[in-house]
């Protein structure tokens, strides 16, 4: 639909008028494409080196791709990386299930627990210098619940009055969100809950954009409109330009409400797994992005490299492998054998060098909502005699989707593969670019696809990805019974009710069997010593990078 039309007239024309006094954008002969920021800050000069003479620059490396600026159109963690220094969340969730201020400097919960109210900083703005209001919150909900097209967070809007179980608007702009004064927004729940499923989850996924800029654009085009390809955030760095695949060079929001950056130019880029920790001790790296690890192999010389810090965060995320439920040859019985096959403990002593933790679902032990009943098992015979009595083709091979750039991924699907040859199950390896494998996972196009998940501090984390009809339902699970159980969670408001609902949903996960849950991972994050105040230990996505507060020491 197309919002508040003539308001976006006038704010095109200014915005017009502000491009023509920087210079406007361009395409460079080298394929880049540049934008000055807004016109609130000119770029600086660049040497030949790509560099600025003077200029105090930050380089954060990721070793995945970015899929799209486009917030509410991603599940890529690479691209949510890059996105949340461009655009802002309404909170910051911590390790220990705490929140801080992002957007939002505070927030409460009615009585009733059916409305959560949040009062944003006075003194945001926009990259054009626009201040962000209230509207701008209400007009991104109102995207992210559009039933003009399915953005693939939608699902994460369900939560809310006016909207169904797919997170769909029931009428137009009908879901339940509210402006009550230019820094104060409600938002209306369907029923009492606790509101730390909506902190937690909602808010991972829920980026503020521009009203003023995007309002006229229906909503059904916006997810390609050019806007994307130069956008104007109100976070803590302005795009300036992109080399396609390679790198993104950002300016310092001087202006940022949290705090003025202590950089110039925040250059974020794509990096080898295997140049991470030269690149750190070189100094042409300064920190990794959130889904960026220190390889294994290099673990040990990291903890001994002066200039470096190193530093293992055990975390919420997990590694999976799916299972494409669709396929008649894979009933659950050869699911749970093959989960059974899986030597788990080898992945984590050998693989991460015992900086992990096995899994067996979602959660680990030491999460508050695990059921305690679960237990790993690894038991090959078994394994093996259930493969025989299903009568398994021994001449079937199995295709195996594996992500490149993942080392930890791509070893353990060979030990995996070694695992299930022993129970008489062949298998075949497939590497693919990771926004190929989700394509593929998605369309149902694989046997057996690994995947992984960052986690949280709240149970409900992992319910969309089982839940049928969902875009994030890679195992094609048409069972409704888990989807149901799962988001029956969220009506429950005490912690021992929803644990019992938590505990039952668990239980019926492992009996469906329709992934198997490989092992936790610890954060290997590192960064340069001329860095300070680094946030150490964020789970959402494992972004939640605080540049703006980042000390540099040249």
């Amino acid at each position: 639909m197309r919002r508040n039309f003539v308001r976006v007239i006038a704010a095109s024309l200014a915005s017009a008028m502000v491009l023509c006094a920087c210079g406007g954008s361009s395409t460079g002969t080298d394929g880049t494409t540049a934008n000055a920021g807004g016109g609130a800050q000119a770029e600086a000069p660049k040497t030949e080196g790509g560099s600025s003479t003077g200029e105090k620059i930050v380089t954060i490396a990721q070793s995945g791709d970015w899929d799209t600026f486009m917030v509410m159109n991603t599940t890529n963690a690479g691209a949510d990386n890059v996105n949340e220094l461009m655009f802002d969340r309404l909170m910051t969730i911590n390790t220990d299930g705490t929140f801080e201020p992002r957007l939002a400097k505070s927030w409460e919960t009615n009585e009733a627990q059916d409305k959560i109210t949040y009062h944003l900083y006075e003194d945001a703005k926009w990259h054009d210098g626009e201040p962000v209001t209230a509207e701008d919150v209400v007009y991104s909900a109102q995207v992210a619940s559009s039933a003009e097209y399915n953005y693939l967070r939608r699902i994460r809007m369900q939560y809310f009055a006016g909207t169904d179980e797919t997170g769909c608007e029931t009428s137009t702009d009908s879901v339940e969100v509210k402006a009550v004064d230019d820094h104060t927004v409600e938002f209306t729940l369907k029923t009492p809950m606790d509101p730390s499923i909506v902190y937690a989850l909602v808010n991972r996924d829920f980026f503020i954009i521009p009203k003023h800029l995007l309002s006229g654009i229906a909503d059904a085009d916006l997810v390609n409109d050019p806007f994307w390809q130069k956008p104007v955030g109100s976070g803590p760095c302005i795009f300036d330009s992109m080399e396609s695949g390679v790198s993104i060079e950002f300016l310092a929001n001087k202006d940022y409400y949290l705090g003025t950056p202590d950089f110039d130019r925040l250059v974020f880029k794509k990096v080898q797994s295997s140049n991470i920790l030269s690149g750190l001790m070189s100094g042409e790296i300064d920190a990794l992005s959130g889904n960026t690890q220190i390889p294994l192999a290099d673990w040990d010389a990291a903890n001994n490299t002066p200039g470096v810090k190193a530093m293992s965060v055990p975390t919420f995320a997990y590694q999976y492998m799916a299972m494409n439920t669709t396929r008649e040859y894979l009933p659950e019985e050869i699911r749970h054998a093959i989960s059974l096959a899986i030597n788990r403990q080898v992945i984590v002593e050998q693989l991460l060098q015992g900086q992990g933790r096995v899994a067996i679902g979602p959660l680990p032990e030491d999460h508050k909502y695990y059921n305690t009943n679960l237990k790993v098992e690894y038991d090959p015979e078994k394994a093996k005699s259930m493969v025989e009595a299903a009568g398994w083709d021994a001449n079937r091979e199995l295709e195996v989707l594996v992500s490149t750039g993942n080392e930890v991924r791509e070893k353990s699907a060979i030990l995996i593969q070694q695992d299930l040859q022993k129970i008489g199950i062949k298998t075949k390896i497939q590497t693919l670019d990771f926004p190929t494998l989700l394509t593929n996972a998605r369309n149902g196009d694989y046997d057996l696809c690994f995947i992984g998940s960052a986690g949280s501090v709240d149970p409900s984390e992992s319910v969309p990805n089982v839940t049928a009809g969902y875009m994030n339902n890679f195992t094609q699970l048409t069972d409704p019974t888990l989807g149901e159980v799962g988001e029956s969670g969220a009506k429950e408001i005490t912690f021992e009710a929803r644990k019992a609902v938590y505990d039952k949903y668990q239980d019926i996960l492992f009996q469906q069997m329709p992934m198997a849950f490989l092992y936790f991972t610890n954060d290997l994050f590192g960064y340069s010593d001329k860095l300070e105040n680094v946030r150490v230990g964020a789970i959402d996505y494992n972004v939640n990078k605080n540049v703006w507060a980042w000390k540099v020491n040249k």
